[in-house]
């Protein structure tokens, strides 16, 4: 599926779930909450740095199946809450994941890092 049909596919999705016992800080997660969507992930490795409990997204412990299983139909129940954190997600994601912005405060950083070793 090309990127159209993901960005289709996230803008159709009331909720996006990853559950899982590895990962760094996943782009898919990233994706979804740039559109908007609310998400639920386990608290594992990278993500809480990308998801932040109850303020933009919902995380559970790894293997927790109940816990999971409450975060889904708390928000299938909700659609304020799913409207607040894709909210948050997508503001999160805007803030500090934007490429031309990160680009420039490295390229800021290499400059001052080379200016002083001079």
């Amino acid at each position: 599926m090309g990127q159209d049909g993901v960005r289709n596919e996230y803008v159709e999705a009331d909720l996006f779930v990853l559950a899982s016992f590895a990962e760094g800080v996943p782009v898919v997660l990233m994706e979804a909450m740039a559109c908007g969507v609310p998400v639920i992930s386990t608290r594992i490795a990278g993500i809480p740095e990308l998801v932040e409990d109850g303020k933009n997204g919902i995380l559970v412990a790894p293997g927790d199946v109940d816990g999971l299983a409450a975060a889904m139909r708390m928000l299938i129940e909700s659609s304020e809450m799913r409207r607040l954190l894709g909210a948050a997600a997508r503001e999160k994601v805007a803030r500090e994941y934007d490429l031309s912005r990160n680009g420039e405060a490295m390229a800021e950083l290499f400059e001052r890092y080379l200016d002083v070793a001079a």
